[in-house]
């Protein structure tokens, strides 16, 4: 008897609890299902013999992810052993990108130093990353100048432009942010 009346305190003292929490007592028996105390909540009306508990509310729903399309446009020039890179970063909407960055790789080694617009930054031998700035919806940002001396003047280079970051916005077209343009040493302009 004495085993039962603390396995009944037990159950009331859980239960109690719950209700105290704000929903039922849940206990599982030896099967491992489980089974909900009943009794009336604490939403229930005086004089009801049992309420529905809502669940909890999870908190605020998260705002979708805004949408920019991304965009680089620009020139290179290979005179010499001298490459110029000229780009310049475009948001086609429909949201505002608050900061992203681009990486330019050129496949021919440099010799020495690399010519820098502010923002940018060596990350490798041929590799370099700058950033955008902020970009209004339907707006063009700054243009970022690249000046390179090649090791050994080259009879074609290959310059790798695309979306290092895109400022935490999803670009739905990625085919005007990744581009591969050759560029031959004849001292025209080359668009992409």
């Amino acid at each position: 008897m004495r085993g039962r009346t603390r396995a009944w305190l037990l159950l009331v003292a859980c239960a109690g609890a719950a209700l105290w929490a704000g929903g039922p007592a849940r206990a599982t028996d030896r099967s491992g299902s489980a089974a909900t105390a009943p009794g009336p909540g604490p939403a229930a009306a005086p004089g009801a013999g049992s309420a529905a508990v809502s669940p909890p509310h999870a908190g605020p729903v998260p705002a979708p992810t805004p949408r920019a399309d991304l965009a680089f446009h620009g020139h290179a020039v290979i005179d010499g052993d001298r490459m110029e890179v000229r780009l310049t970063p475009r948001d086609h909407g429909p949201a505002a990108v608050p900061e992203a960055s681009v990486r330019v790789r050129w496949s021919a080694g440099p010799a020495g130093t690399v010519t820098l617009s502010p923002g940018c930054a060596r990350t490798g031998e041929r590799t370099v990353v700058c950033g955008t700035g902020a970009l209004a919806a339907g707006q063009a940002g700054e243009e970022i100048r690249l000046g390179v001396r090649l090791r050994v003047p080259a009879p074609e280079v290959t310059l790798e432009v695309e979306t290092a970051w895109n400022g935490g916005v999803t670009d739905p077209d990625r085919t005007n942010d990744r581009l591969r343009v050759l560029v031959l040493p004849t001292g025209d302009e080359y668009s992409f």
